[in-house]
């Protein structure tokens, strides 16, 4: 055989291959396809989570996975409406939002007729009040942590800490939530899920619901089947009184993966149609996948910060730690393209958000000039407003201040120390780092808060109200008040909100509130928020994203025509025509093979070129 022949012959066989591997991966991508469609075929919706349910009872749960289960099954008087970037209030139970009193201390609503429990029993009227007076006992019987949530003022109002005082039947399908103080964040927190009604006929008046011998009985889309170690199946109810989708899921199976990685290679492969949370690591291989949606990013409603004690650390010290901090440094090196910048202590997606806040950026010359102006560092330092070298020394030789920053021990949370430490050297602080274990930092985040003076923390709401963050936060009377702000003017404002019944007027006044605290109170270094984005099977429609991360299978279609996602139907005909093809394609490969590593004949012995494609065959 010549050198020309040889090149010729593989000519031929490469471009065989290459074609051959590309049929292959098509086969393979239309395997994957089949095996999404035919979930949506048995009509069955397989969600992968971290974690199944740990406490199947409203008035008790607290943790993300129980509360996502029971709010597929339980419903209460009022919800969210996620298609609103605000996630504002509406009616579920209930006909419409209820009306207030002029005191706001009562609140009545009007309840849907015709809605029936699981088991068979129509709501009404007394099962608000039952479960209403259920969850009193509970929390009067120190049985449910969620009991905080229904003791705002407790502080104040030692008493009567209770915010509800009495829920009245007015009658049948009309109650009055009567309260022992004024508190118009009732209305979210009627949307929490320890707010949602019970069935007095299947759930035990006195003790919580076990969730290895009792049933969760709701009035939800979804009837709760059963839990087994790795699995829990959800099954729709045929008489639920909201309004489905054409092609609405029949059965959804939460599925629970040990680890994330397992479970995104599970979701990737086509074995799940959503999951609960996405790696990523994995984000550049499901923008590539003809079987997965990719959403785009946006923000969540916890916050970060570094809180400042307001006690120990002067307004106008804290206004000038404010413009010293590397926030972009945060966003774009710390966070890796998953964080958005806190502008607010009501983050964009919570009720009035002001978007239109000048909140403060790195800016080390106007935090040098705050000091100076407040002649807090040498007489001289006027002369050095530009000079990075002798600011550092000052902070070496002669402190402005000193302050420990203290953060339970994480990655992040260091790097923001050290980063904290370095920007505060510019502007003459001096900070020193300690990291305590989580055992060690609570008791200083619970009670111990005079000890703290730098420390980074983050908060989530448990209901969409703006007091959720601001009232719990910087009310002087509230235990969540770590940073110990203790202002007037703010303290004033805070009691009027929640009060105020009218939503344009309460809107005004948390404008108001933000203004202060973000322009000139300072008390935190405001961090950021994380992005997320869901991803989800093509097979499946109806997914709506949120900043509260709220699930609703009910909203959620499958698609019945594949030409209504991305994967044209042809796939499915290329697929089996790539494996007729592929199986040809492997017996030519493997047969051109066979014969290019026969033993060396004795011609091929003899041919002067034998050595050099020797070299080349594959052994």
């Amino acid at each position: 055989m010549t050198i020309m022949e040889f090149t010729n012959r593989h000519q031929v066989i490469f471009p065989r291959m290459i074609l051959f591997l590309v049929l292959m991966g098509i086969f393979l991508q239309t395997s994957r396809i089949s095996t999404v469609f035919a979930n949506s075929e048995e009509n069955i919706l397989k969600y992968g989570v971290g974690s199944l349910v740990s406490d199947l009872d409203p008035h008790n749960a607290w943790d993300s996975a129980s509360i996502d289960v029971i709010e597929q099954v339980c419903e209460g008087l009022l919800g969210y409406n996620l298609s609103d970037p605000e996630l504002s209030p509406i009616p579920v139970l209930a006909t419409s939002l209820g009306t207030w009193n002029a005191e706001a201390t009562e609140y009545t609503l009007s309840l849907k007729p015709d809605v029936v429990f699981h088991d068979g029993n129509e709501f009404d009227a007394f099962d608000v009040q039952w479960s209403f007076d259920r969850l009193t006992f509970l929390i009067e019987t120190v049985q449910c942590p969620i009991a905080e949530l229904y003791q705002p003022f407790a502080v104040i109002y030692p008493e009567t800490p209770f915010l509800i005082a009495e829920t009245e039947v007015v009658d049948n399908y009309t109650v009055c939530f009567h309260l022992n103080y004024p508190y118009v964040p009732l209305e979210a927190l009627l949307c929490f899920s320890g707010s949602f009604i019970l069935s007095d006929a299947s759930t035990p008046a006195h003790t919580l619901l076990n969730i290895t011998t009792d049933t969760l009985i709701g009035t939800g889309p979804y009837k709760y089947a059963e839990q087994t170690e790795n699995s829990l199946d959800l099954i729709a109810f045929d008489d639920w009184h909201g309004a489905r989708p054409n092609y609405p899921i029949a059965e959804v199976q939460i599925l629970y993966y040990p680890d994330s990685i397992t479970k995104n290679d599970a979701f990737l492969k086509g074995n799940l149609d959503w999951v609960d949370s996405n790696l990523p690591y994995f984000l550049e291989q499901y923008e590539i996948s003809p079987i997965h949606i990719v959403g785009e990013l946006h923000t969540g409603i916890g916050i970060e910060y570094i809180g400042m004690n307001n006690l120990h650390i002067n307004k106008t010290m804290r206004q000038a730690i404010s413009w010293a901090f590397d926030y972009d440094y945060v966003i774009e090196e710390l966070g890796g393209g998953y964080l958005s910048r806190l502008a607010s202590p009501i983050p964009e997606g919570m009720r009035y958000n002001n978007p239109n806040l000048n909140y403060t950026t790195r800016n080390v010359t106007r935090a040098r000039q705050i000091l100076i102006d407040a002649a807090i560092p040498p007489p001289e330092a006027g002369l050095h407003l530009y000079n990075d070298t002798w600011w550092r020394n000052l902070t070496i030789a002669q402190p402005l201040a000193t302050y420990n920053y203290t953060w339970a021990l994480s990655g992040l949370k260091g790097d923001l120390g050290v980063l904290t430490k370095n920007n505060l050297r510019e502007i003459g602080i001096k900070v020193n780092l300690t990291g305590e274990t989580w055992v060690e930092f609570l008791p200083l985040i619970l009670t111990d808060h005079h000890k703290l003076q730098f420390y980074e923390i983050g908060w989530g709401p448990d209901y969409n109200d703006p007091g959720n963050y601001i009232n719990q936060l910087f009310s002087n009377t509230s235990q969540f008040n770590i940073a110990q702000v203790n202002d007037p003017y703010l303290e004033e404002l805070l009691r009027t909100s929640i009060s105020e019944t009218d939503p344009g007027d309460r809107r005004q006044i948390y404008d108001s509130m933000q203004n202060y605290i973000v322009e000139d109170l300072m008390p935190w270094v405001f961090l950021y928020v994380p992005l997320s984005r869901d991803i989800w099977s093509v097979a499946y429609g109806g997914i709506q994203s949120n900043s509260m991360g709220k699930i609703a299978f009910s909203s959620m279609y499958w698609i019945e025509d594949p030409s209504l996602t991305k994967i044209p139907p042809y796939w499915l005909v290329i697929g089996g025509v790539a494996g007729v093809i592929g199986m040809g394609g492997i017996i030519g490969i493997v047969r051109h093979f066979t014969k290019r590593t026969r033993s060396p004949s004795k011609a091929d012995l003899n041919h002067p070129n034998y050595l050099y494609y020797q070299g080349d065959r594959i052994r």
